[in-house]
């Protein structure tokens, strides 16, 4: 898969934390979707079938776990990276189980997520 100009989505119910990640993947060309919490994810997902979905694991209504199962069921070929300020390895365990391609811990470098997209997007 190339990637260049891939769509990217992005959720997290505290959008002002991914504003730099988004500023970075735009400066690289690709298109980005934000979203604020698993269900308006999962729409777009359905919608647009993006290439990425960066979520976080903690939000209200659909969690990132949730949220990452229902993305692998819908099209199990979508890259997804976890973020979350939880540092258990407990929480590495579940993100995994969901079926999440990575797992990185906030505060996020927007740089090493994007080297781990690219990294994930080719091995596809």
């Amino acid at each position: 898969m190339s990637v260049a100009g891939v769509h990217v989505l992005l959720v997290d119910d505290h959008p002002q934390g991914i504003e730099a990640l988004e500023m970075r993947l735009r400066s690289l060309g690709h298109r980005t979707s934000v979203a604020n919490n698993g269900e308006v994810a999962l729409g777009i997902v359905e919608k647009d079938k993006p290439a990425v979905v960066v979520l976080d694991i903690t939000m209200p209504e659909v969690n990132g776990y949730q949220a990452c199962r229902a993305i692998k069921r819908l099209d199990p070929s979508i890259v997804v990276v976890m973020l979350t300020a939880k540092r258990e390895p407990a929480d590495r365990f579940w993100a995994k189980q969901a079926g999440a391609d990575e797992f990185l811990n906030k505060p996020i470098d927007p740089a090493l997520v994007v080297q781990r997209i690219t990294t994930l997007l080719e091995g596809r």
